[in-house]
């Protein structure tokens, strides 16, 4: 699970306005950090800088952690939010889908709604680099009827934006269908981006509601016995940068940024110290 600008809260300075992430009630997320599940888990800070000044961006963290390439070397510096022709190439040439597949399948579990695809068809949709990563490496990007069948989770993990789709599938019912997915699948990504527009927005109250959500969700994902972890699957939870965690400016932060990772291939994560330490533990975790 990818969650968008979603960084660790430092000291709050004097006055400054409430963090999302430290008012949320987030007790599946608590105990992932205070190693308190019965499944194997990990919690680590990751350095999200790769080396280079200023706020460290979209386009370039997460090309970093879907292929283990400091992309920001590539950019000569921090560049976001979309890719451009060269993390691009970047993507193109290797990323965690493309691992996915020759592993025996990968799956991008977003619903997109039907004004994506029209977007898109018309040329007005730049992809985020996720989205970018997995039609690369061919993996389809699913929409309105695979939501109703319940074979795509909506990104909000509630579905409010596809309510006329098929219902609100909500956080259990989204933990549900991506267990399914995971299941089947060697890679699968749900992308949250609503975090970071929820940080840019400083939309306090809409970010809290959102990360009770992802907890209540990844709690049937790594504590129910029909969870993925249940199922073997390993549940990684990481972002690209700060943002959400502190609404006192609208702009990235240079905080760490939070790995959870819980179930049988946890343990590839306990050295991770930066964004380029995630893909090659993922390789790890899908090599067997």
């Amino acid at each position: 699970m990818f969650l968008d600008g979603v960084g660790v809260p430092g000291e709050a300075a004097p006055g400054a306005p409430p963090s999302p992430v430290v008012a949320a009630r987030t007790p599946t997320l608590d105990a992932l950090r205070a190693g308190r599940l019965a499944a194997p888990s990990v919690y680590r800070e990751l350095d999200a800088g790769l080396g280079h000044p200023g706020l460290p961006q979209s386009a370039t963290g997460q090309t970093t952690l879907l292929t283990g390439v400091n992309a920001a070397d590539a950019m000569d510096g921090h560049y976001g939010p979309w890719p451009g022709p060269t993390l691009r190439r970047v993507l193109d040439a290797g990323n965690l889908f493309h691992d996915g597949v020759r592993a025996g399948g990968a799956r991008l579990a977003n619903a997109y709604p039907p004004g994506y695809f029209a977007a898109q068809a018309g040329r007005r949709m730049r992809p985020n680099a996720v989205a970018y990563a997995a039609l690369a490496a061919g993996v389809p990007q699913l929409g309105a009827a695979e939501y109703a069948r319940g074979e795509a989770v909506p990104s909000d993990l509630e579905g409010a934006h596809l309510a006329r789709e098929g219902g609100r599938m909500g956080p259990l019912g989204s933990a549900r269908a991506l267990a399914a997915i995971a299941a089947a699948h060697a890679f699968t990504v749900l992308d949250v981006w609503l975090t970071d527009a929820y940080g840019h927005a400083q939309a306090f109250a809409d970010a809290k509601a959102l990360l009770e959500r992802v907890d209540a969700a990844l709690g049937h994902l790594v504590t129910d016995p029909a969870g993925a972890v249940a199922r073997g699957v390993t549940v990684l939870v990481t972002s690209d940068h700060g943002n959400v965690e502190d609404l006192g400016v609208a702009t990235h932060t240079r905080n760490p940024v939070p790995l959870y990772a819980a179930g049988p291939g946890a343990a590839a994560f306990v050295g991770a110290a930066s964004l380029l330490d995630v893909a090659p533990a993922v390789r790890s975790v899908l090599a067997g």
